[in-house]
């Protein structure tokens, strides 16, 4: 270190009752020098922070660099499908890994249900309803009667006016072709 000299000089003057005298002193001081911070230690310091910076920067990218890829990577494999499971065992030689392919859910066959052809009852049905009801149709009194069938079953309903023509009206209707039974639900009025 380098020393630092300092001197310093001193007056007094001492005014007494009748009589004055003048006093100098100098003294000189030797210490070590005062001075700031060296440049050496500022450069220092300054490389400190800056690998401290670098070394922030370079763990904070790196993780955001991680949990990026780590995201893709879970993305990636959610998309696949089927899932492979793999399995692997310690073993004291080395051994390759042992896969287990689930294998794919097994759908049930369908059920094929095979039904009489609609469209020949509902034809049958439909012939047999419009000659029933022209026949009706011909007869003087049976003008407010009405006639429905399914399935060969006809039903009959509406206003008469008297039992003769209800019965009369129910024969008629089982003379037709194809008609197996009728429910004659006419109502005698009058």
């Amino acid at each position: 270190m380098e020393s630092n000299e300092e001197t310093v000089q001193k007056h007094v003057v001492v005014n007494s009752p009748g009589q004055r005298s003048e006093v100098a002193t100098e003294r000189t001081r030797r210490g070590p020098r005062e001075s700031g911070v060296s440049t050496a230690t500022v450069v220092l310091i300054a490389i400190l922070a800056l690998t401290a910076v670098g070394v922030v920067f370079y763990i904070v990218n790196n993780r955001n660099a991680n949990e990026l890829a780590n995201r893709n990577a879970n993305l990636k494999v959610a998309s696949q499908a089927p899932p492979t499971t793999i399995v692997q065992q310690p073993a004291p030689a080395q051994q390759a890994p042992v896969i287990i392919q689930q294998p794919a859910p097994v759908q049930p066959a369908p059920v094929i249900i095979q039904q009489p052809n609609p469209r020949d009852s509902a034809s049958d049905d439909a012939n047999m309803q419009e000659v029933a009801t022209k026949r009706l149709n011909d007869e003087q009194d049976m003008s407010a009667v009405f006639i429905a069938i399914s399935d060969g079953r006809a039903v009959l309903t509406g206003s008469v006016n008297s039992a003769a023509i209800k019965t009369k009206a129910e024969q008629i209707v089982k003379a037709v072709r194809g008609v197996k039974s009728v429910d004659n639900q006419i109502v005698v009025v009058g």
